[in-house]
């Protein structure tokens, strides 16, 4: 009988040296001097432990119930304390999660580098506030990959700004090109200045910009290569006839070759085009299976505006296609012609 007692009294010090390291063992050693916090899936499946040792382990009655009081109390206490820092968690998401759909906004509005530079540093911002905030797992995980779809955002929306004004810079140096090679040369030095000034402060990427650049270069040449000939041709009015032959000749090689090359690029354009639609595509169908399991209506709602804003592209895009296909099936036409 009285091995029996001393041995409940060894399993009564051990449940409560476990119950202690339950207590001690499982806090945030991070959390400040005044705030108690605990690792909450640790401390649960300590717990379990501790429970199933009041099973299997024998105690004098006076003992199992002092010890399951100080058992039942501390996971009391422990369940209330994550409740309360659940409630802080999805308090804490909330308002990250507004503040970067504000980023989202600030991205799909942007006309300028500088609204997108904005964006970019909203969500940096958020990026530090979601770092510091104390957020449960499912909380940071779910605000983690909201980030990273306006990330996503914003950078799309930078490559539409710069292949926007890249598109447009690109007709307004083609246009010059064009004058230097056909129209007035001098009226062509002129306007490759008001392209070159045009250029400056536009948003786009360096390839870009070097390949207006370099399109201008071989304007500017064309157009003063143009007025050297104009000059020598004032001096050779001997030879103006052939002259002027040879110079249909040579002009008409080069706008061969021309035509021929615009013809290569649109079809690469085309090509391009096509694979960006085809990316867009596979965007929307990720997003229209993430709209199928969206957990909230709003946030439904919110991915079928991006849907609709990824179908809209792919219908400009489209529209896009059609003007080059018109321009081949025309300057096929004209080639053909002569």
């Amino acid at each position: 009988m009285e091995s029996r007692r001393e041995e409940a009294k060894t399993n009564a010090l051990a449940i409560e040296r476990e119950i202690n390291s339950l207590r001690y063992d499982h806090l945030d050693k991070n959390a400040s001097l005044f705030t108690t916090r605990y690792y909450y899936h640790e401390f649960w499946q300590h717990a379990k432990e501790v429970s199933e040792m009041f099973k299997t382990r024998k105690l004098l009655k006076e003992d199992r119930e002092r010890l399951w009081s100080t058992y039942s109390s501390l996971c009391e206490e422990v369940k209330r304390k994550q409740e309360e820092e659940r409630h802080e968690s999805r308090r804490n998401r909330e308002i990250l999660e507004s503040l970067i759909t504000d980023a989202y906004f600030q991205a799909d509005g942007a006309r300028d580098k500088e609204d997108l530079d904005k964006a970019k540093s909203m969500q940096t911002e958020n990026l530090r506030r979601m770092k510091e905030s104390r957020l449960f797992r499912e909380d940071r995980e779910a605000l983690w990959k909201y980030w990273k779809e306006v990330n996503q955002k914003i950078f799309w929306k930078r490559h539409e700004l710069q292949e926007s004004n890249f598109l447009q810079a690109r007709e307004e140096a083609n246009r010059a090109l064009n004058v230097a090679n056909y129209g007035d040369p001098y009226e062509a030095l002129q306007e490759i200045k008001e392209v070159q000034r045009s250029l400056r402060g536009v948003y786009m990427s360096r390839d870009q910009r070097h390949e207006i650049y370099d399109t201008l270069s071989d304007a500017w040449n064309r157009a003063t290569s143009r007025i050297v000939e104009i000059k020598e041709e004032k001096r050779r009015k001997r030879d103006e006839w052939l002259q002027r032959q040879e110079e249909r000749k040579r002009k008409y090689e080069e706008w061969r070759e021309r035509m021929e090359s615009n013809i290569e690029r649109w079809e690469n354009n085309i090509e391009k085009a096509e694979e960006y639609i085809s990316r867009l595509e596979e965007q929307i169908d990720r997003l229209e299976e993430e709209e199928a399991n969206a957990r909230t209506d709003e946030y439904a709602e919110r991915v079928r505006g991006w849907i609709e804003e990824k179908q809209a592209k792919i219908e400009e895009v489209r529209e896009q296609i059609r003007e080059w296909e018109e321009k081949i099936y025309s300057v096929r036409g004209k080639l053909k012609d002569y």
